[in-house]
């Protein structure tokens, strides 16, 4: 299905295509009121977004993506981004922006405006429907990434996240730990909330519950802020969501003399590149990141290239990556 034209604008206002283009330029003082709300109603009635990258790059064939993170100073994002640009055909052109709840829909239409064929999700959509409806009407598909459990994506990729979250457990169970924390970001994005539950649901079978749970930001900052309570908490071993936020939770222990493993056990989640340069190195689950990044772009080409394709979905394992942060409960 083609995409709305200025023509198409014209045609429902009944006015002349250099009307619209004058109006939607903020050049329109000459007009009516009565004009001007005519051509605001058609755009927004027929989901019209000028596309600024048609009038700068024209007799330009490339293909255009927008990737959406939530922070390019996140490891994990900084991977796929690059996994995603080391994939690209010669005949793509991938734009990426970071954006917060806040500024979600600005971002989502500031990267139509530009002309971008399809979008990708690397963080939750707040307003799912709205954003939906906002897209479905300008004809542009996009995929998300399993921070986001979007009923409305026609197609998605994920990880096993729930068996990760499992495998933290049967780990630190092995090693004999029954009092267990648990340190997790304010806002669980929907694949934490499956981390979460796959390690609560192995506790259980053990009849265990963690000995506290505590919240704090997404970032190693955050980790060191919980580390206080942590150590209040006397437990001997902590799993901790993310990897940036372990990070912090490992600088803390050691300047509170605490020693990692020996006093308590760190687990942390993503396997991100610096987890095995920490002091001591961080055990950690490991997502397959880079085949995350070039699967989510290949997905969206496919949309682009057959559009009628049933729902598409790419599912990764995990593993575990034991390193030097885990050991025996002291006896």
């Amino acid at each position: 299905m083609r995409k709305t034209s200025i023509k198409d604008v014209a045609k429902k206002a009944d006015v002349s295509i250099a009307a619209v283009s004058q109006i939607l330029n903020n050049k329109g003082q000459r007009f009516s009121d009565h004009t001007i709300e005519k051509v605001l109603k058609a755009r927004d009635e027929l989901g019209y977004v000028p596309n600024s990258a048609a009038r700068n790059l024209k007799g330009g064939h490339n293909r255009l993506i927008g990737i959406i993170v939530p922070s390019f100073r996140m490891p994990f994002f900084a991977d796929i981004i690059q996994s995603m640009q080391d994939n690209a055909p010669d005949t793509v052109n991938l734009v990426f922006l970071g954006s917060t709840d806040e500024n979600l829909q600005s971002a989502i239409y500031s990267l139509v405006a530009r002309g971008v064929q399809a979008l990708i999700f690397g963080k939750p959509i707040p307003n799912r429907a709205e954003v939906n409806d906002f897209l479905k009407k300008r004809h542009i598909p996009y995929l998300v990434l399993d921070q986001n459990a979007d009923i409305n994506a026609q197609d998605m990729v994920q990880t096993n996240e729930f068996t990760g979250g499992s495998l933290v457990a049967s780990h630190l169970l092995s090693l004999g730990h029954r009092k267990i924390a648990l340190i997790l970001p304010n806002n669980l994005t929907d694949n934490m909330r499956q981390r979460r539950a796959g390690f609560l649901d192995t506790l259980s079978t053990a009849n265990l519950t963690p000995t506290t749970i505590i919240t704090s930001t997404l970032s190693k900052h955050g980790g060191l802020a919980a580390v206080h309570q942590l150590i209040q908490s006397r437990a001997t071993a902590t799993f901790v969501l993310n990897d940036e936020m372990a990070i912090g939770v490992l600088r803390g222990l050691a300047y509170q003399n605490v020693t990692v493993p020996a006093d308590i056990s760190v687990v942390g989640y993503d396997d991100t590149d610096y987890a095995e340069f920490m002091v001591p190195t961080l055990t950690t689950v490991a997502q397959p990141v880079l085949d995350i990044g070039r699967s989510a772009l290949n997905m969206i080409l496919r949309r682009l290239d057959h559009p009628n394709l049933p729902f598409q979905t790419a599912f990764f394992d995990v593993k575990l990556v034991v390193r030097e942060s885990t050991g025996p409960v002291k006896r």
